[in-house]
């Protein structure tokens, strides 16, 4: 199982599972759902949780309690999948949200068996287009107006929730998006500030839940936008810093956070200005800043932060395992492209890591600096690693190859090099 928060790989779940809090919502939209590890609903601002039930010919199935239970989330994105075995098939449980009538949960339990089965739910709000059986749940104790749908072999029944900035009117849920198309629209939205495509196989769905988590939360305080993006107690200024920058990557406006943006840089330095070397995450959060206030049309003030950071003591190595929390994106593009404080950027500065020695790999739109992204590709020619590169932004910016080949440098806007590839330790 994945040690990932949030992420469950489709293996059974014990009892003792680790919780997940997935959080459901749609961009900026300012309510949100969470499903935890088994598929229980907890809608914001609603005190009530949806849960579900399968009856198959053999008994009821509580999902809170059956060691079949399995889980995946898609691509880290927030469309979440979780099965129950139960005689000859699965029940599967999908949930995600759209934003149609003002913002909907939808729940669709597909029924993967042979045979006909029943699905509960926990609350009589749901919507759907079925009328549920008039004689509720039979052969177990539910809350007070439960409700049951048969659910035919083969087939797929959608109900939804309506979050508390829904909107009243007819809802016709079979024209609501798919799973599969809420998927597509999410990897395009968080995949819009830049991907990549490397050996380690965790980092892409991890990232990808970060920034949907920033996505969906952004339309709430940012108190309120949870541990891995701003810290447990809201109060961690570096992980502020990076979630603001990864908005800026997929398109937010964070106008209404310029006040305290500024307050936050002027921490940094204060507490940083006389410190004999500066962690290299701090170093980061000082390189985002820039690129959040030039989007801001600040270029004076970002112009002020690079000078001021010229000043600082060098910036410390990165950590060897990735971190868990919005720094893991950092911490993975400073690998793939280093911005220098001097001008210009590294590509692989730190060497090839030893995981990807030998892989193919590509990264596209890395930050290189507020006015340029880095896309390349990686391949290899014997030991030694060809790297097919592109620049986007004006003329000039000077790439080099730090300690992958420190011979190797160019201001060309594409090109491709074999470097010497040097492996880091």
């Amino acid at each position: 199982m994945s040690n990932t928060p949030g992420l469950i790989s489709s293996i059974s779940l014990s009892a003792t599972v680790r919780p997940a809090a997935h959080v459901l919502g749609v961009r900026a939209g300012g309510w949100h759902a969470i499903v935890n590890e088994r598929g229980s609903i907890r809608m914001e601002e609603q005190p009530t949780p949806l849960d579900w039930y399968v009856a198959a010919d053999d008994r009821w199935h509580d999902p809170a309690k059956e060691t079949t239970v399995r889980q995946t989330r898609r691509a880290g994105v927030p469309v979440i999948e979780t099965r129950v075995r139960i005689p000859s098939g699965d029940a599967v449980q999908r949930v995600y949200a759209v934003p149609d009538h003002g913002g909907l949960l939808v729940v669709e339990i597909s029924n993967e068996s042979t045979l006909p089965i029943a699905v509960a739910f926990t609350r009589p709000d749901v919507l759907s287009s079925r009328q549920p059986s008039p004689l509720g749940p039979q052969g177990i104790d539910l809350p007070e107006g439960s409700v049951v749908f048969p659910v035919a072999h083969g087939s797929t029944l959608r109900v939804a929730l309506a979050s508390h900035k829904a909107v009243g009117g007819t809802v016709n849920l079979e024209q609501l998006p798919t799973s599969e198309q809420l998927q597509r629209g999410w990897l395009n939205s968080v995949e819009r500030a830049g991907y990549a495509l490397v050996a380690d196989k965790s980092l892409a769905p991890l990232i990808n839940r970060l920034r949907s988590d920033l996505l969906v939360l952004s339309g709430n305080h940012d108190s309120e936008w949870g541990a891995d993006l701003v810290g447990p107690d809201a109060d961690d200024d570096v992980a502020y810093v990076l979630s603001l920058h990864e908005l800026v990557r997929m398109g937010e406006k964070v106008d209404h956070h310029l006040e305290r943006l500024v307050d936050v840089v002027e921490v940094l330095f204060r507490k940083h200005k006389k410190a004999p070397s500066l962690a290299w995450d701090v170093e980061r959060a000082l390189f985002a800043a820039r690129c959040v206030l030039w989007s801001l049309d600040e270029h004076r003030a970002a112009d002020d932060v690079r000078a001021s950071q010229q000043r600082l003591a060098p910036a410390d190595a990165l950590p060897n395992a990735a971190p868990k929390d919005v720094r893991v994106i950092a911490w993975l593009d400073e690998q793939l492209v280093s911005p220098r404080r001097e001008g210009g950027a590294a590509v692989l500065r730190f060497g090839v890591p030893r995981m990807w020695l030998g892989a193919n790999m590509e990264c596209h739109r890395i930050v290189a600096s507020p006015e340029h992204k880095v896309s390349y590709g990686l391949r290899w020619h014997g030991e030694k690693p060809a790297v097919l590169w592109e620049t986007s932004g004006p003329f000039g910016l000077r790439l080099d190859a730090g300690a992958t080949d420190a011979a190797w440098h160019s201001v060309d806007a594409t090109g491709d090099a074999l470097l010497a590839g040097f492996v880091a330790p």
